[in-house]
């Protein structure tokens, strides 16, 4: 029980990131730079043309996405839960800095969160945002459930997102780093004793990256393999230090039925 316990408060502040980044804005307050991949690299231009930033309607960049169709972007459910009003979230795309001039930005119009989502557990943490525009950047297919091999534990796949590269180490540069699919309980304590691969993906760090994990406002991007999108992060490293480098995901499998995408 304390296990448990331990694990709900750990997931409830890495989720309370989000709202407090609101709040601070809505206060006029600068607002602290996001937390993103930690130990990986920067993106070179149109290497993830399909991975795009939400922000705030003040410019505070909130979480990740992924562009699954024109105009539909997968994310996470808790990012679109932080916010009063989904309509006031822009999504910036075709961009490796999402403070740079090029690429473009959409304004959203809806989001449907998926009916399933428990904002305790993070379970089937996923929702999609419905642009006022298409988009003309290369898409990502999403994994269905013919696509079981990719979630091989032991297969390596890519994350990718913004914002510091460890703890109190800003940067707007788009990151990539390589994780190791590993047992859902590997994930402890940002996954609960109930959890299991059915609706979640564990990622840890390889043996040459050790430290290298995802970190607080990295949410809602994605966890790529063999072309495909595998998981949305959902949960991890929330200090972005060297203790827990731990990376959960929401399974993209899981979701796209109850998204219909």
């Amino acid at each position: 029980m304390v296990g448990v316990m331990a694990a709900r408060k750990s997931v409830r502040a890495f989720v309370s990131a989000a709202f407090v980044a609101m709040v601070v804005t809505a206060l006029g307050v600068a607002a602290p730079s996001a937390m993103a991949v930690r130990d990986g690299r920067d993106v070179a231009a149109g290497e993830a043309p399909f991975t795009v930033a939400l922000m705030t309607a003040d410019g505070v960049q909130l979480c990740g996405g992924t562009l699954v169709a024109p105009a539909k972007v997968l994310t996470a459910a808790h990012c679109v839960t932080a916010v009063d009003k989904p309509t006031d979230i822009r999504v910036v795309a075709g961009r490796v800095d999402y403070t740079a001039t090029g690429g473009q930005t959409r304004r959203v119009t809806a989001a449907r969160i998926h009916p399933k989502f428990d904002q305790g557990t993070l379970t089937y943490d996923a929702a999609v945002l419905t642009l006022n525009r298409p988009l003309p950047y290369r898409t990502l297919p999403i994994a269905r459930a013919q696509d079981g091999a990719l979630y091989d534990v032991g297969r390596k796949a890519a994350v990718y997102g913004w914002g510091t590269l460890a703890d109190g180490v800003p940067t707007t540069l788009m990151q990539r780093t390589t994780l190791v699919l590993s047992p859902v309980a590997a994930c402890d304590p940002y996954t609960f004793p109930g959890d299991t691969a059915a609706t979640k993906v564990c990622g840890l760090p390889p043996k040459a990256n050790p430290n290298t994990s995802i970190c607080r406002g990295d949410s809602g991007g994605p966890l790529v393999e063999n072309g495909k999108l595998i998981g949305i992060v959902s949960s991890g490293n929330k200090y972005c230090g060297t203790e827990q480098p731990r990376s959960a995901f929401t399974r993209a499998s899981a979701v796209v039925k109850g998204l219909d995408l």
